[in-house]
């Protein structure tokens, strides 16, 4: 029996040639985007009014499509939230009219971002949006959706939008032995100043909330999911220009059991692996034993897990109850 899950290029195709088109003009003055190449230099927030009291956000971790969540967010609390999402640096939406899994690919088979993505808007000072810079952005205001999730792009009856902040992520940057930590300084500054980059712009706009997805994560980034956590977290509590900008933060995870740390071991072992691939016996043994160094029975946690534990009230709680040996006591007391 034929499977009823539609083929992502022909979805693509009927976005491109139906839905695009329609959306273009029905909502023309819209259908843009604004790159920032250097939203931290670009963005002074001194000129933006900070909270009187500095409090840290409530942080929320769940599952779901973060698509899904934001929308039904706003319509709750009547307010537009922005969605952080992980972008192709090269050409708007990436391969998303072939088969790629990444969540913007999949973004742009079942909204306008493609068609927001690749249209600078009128005040735009550049003629195009891509490249992407290193440390920069792109807002997108208004995002249809008009499809469900990937798992069967269903037609929705009632089109939602969303705004959208596309950020490309370092992807598979040089990390240490180990796996669980950036090899170098200026990869984690880098990543670092990414997070503040796609933070700034939200300021920008005015958003005091938003919903952050799989970031860096995944087999297309692999990041250090504990370290990246950590990250996210170090920004939103300490950042002097971004920390109590920001009430609600939602950390939405496509899949529940996604585990980066494992990608990123099993690749280790199978380099190990490699260096043995001369004796096949001693090949067997090295295959067996990555295999299980890799994996650490049950014990490797999903980045669902690593993001709950790392945004837990306790954790948070036991954190901010004492001084922070990177920042200066004027700083942690203003």
């Amino acid at each position: 029996m034929p499977s009823s899950k539609p083929k992502p290029s022909e979805v693509a195709t009927e976005t491109k040639r139906h839905y695009l088109p329609a959306i273009k003009a029905r909502y023309a003055d819209r259908t843009h985007s604004y790159l920032f190449q250097q939203p931290l230099e670009q963005i002074p927030l001194q000129s933006y009014p900070c909270p009187q009291t500095v409090s840290p956000p409530q942080f929320h971790i769940c599952t779901g499509d973060p698509v899904d969540f934001t929308t039904e967010w706003e319509d709750s609390i009547n307010q537009r939230i922005p969605l952080i999402c992980a972008a192709n640096d090269k050409k708007p939406g990436g391969d998303w009219e072939t088969g790629v899994v990444g969540y913007e690919e999949r973004l742009c088979r079942r909204s306008s971002l493609f068609a927001t993505l690749s249209t600078p808007g009128p005040q735009s000072l550049l003629p195009a949006n891509y490249p992407i810079p290193s440390e920069g952005g792109i807002y997108s205001e208004c995002v249809v959706v008009f499809r469900g999730p990937h798992d069967q792009y269903k037609k929705l009856d009632r089109w939602k939008d969303l705004p959208v902040v596309s950020i490309p992520p370092a992807r598979w940057p040089k990390l240490n032995q180990m796996g669980t930590k950036y090899a170098f300084p200026l990869e984690r500054d880098l990543v670092k100043n990414k997070i503040r980059a796609a933070l700034r712009i939200c300021v920008y706009y005015g958003h005091t909330s938003v919903v952050i997805g799989d970031f860096g994560l995944g087999n297309g980034h692999r990041n250090p999911p504990q370290e990246l956590a950590e990250l996210w977290r170090e920004v939103f509590l300490y950042d002097p220009d971004l920390r109590g900008r920001f009430d609600y933060v939602t950390f939405c995870f496509e899949d529940a059991l996604q585990s980066t740390a494992k990608l990123i071991l099993d690749d280790i072992a199978k380099k190990a692996k490699g260096g043995h691939s001369h004796d096949s016996k001693n090949k067997s043994k090295s295959h067996s034993s990555a295999s299980s160094s890799s994996v650490g029975g049950p014990t490797v946690p999903s980045d669902f897990e690593i993001f709950k534990h790392v945004f837990n009230p306790s954790e948070l709680q036991d954190l901010m109850s004492r001084p922070d040996p990177r920042y200066g006591i004027s700083m942690l007391m203003s």
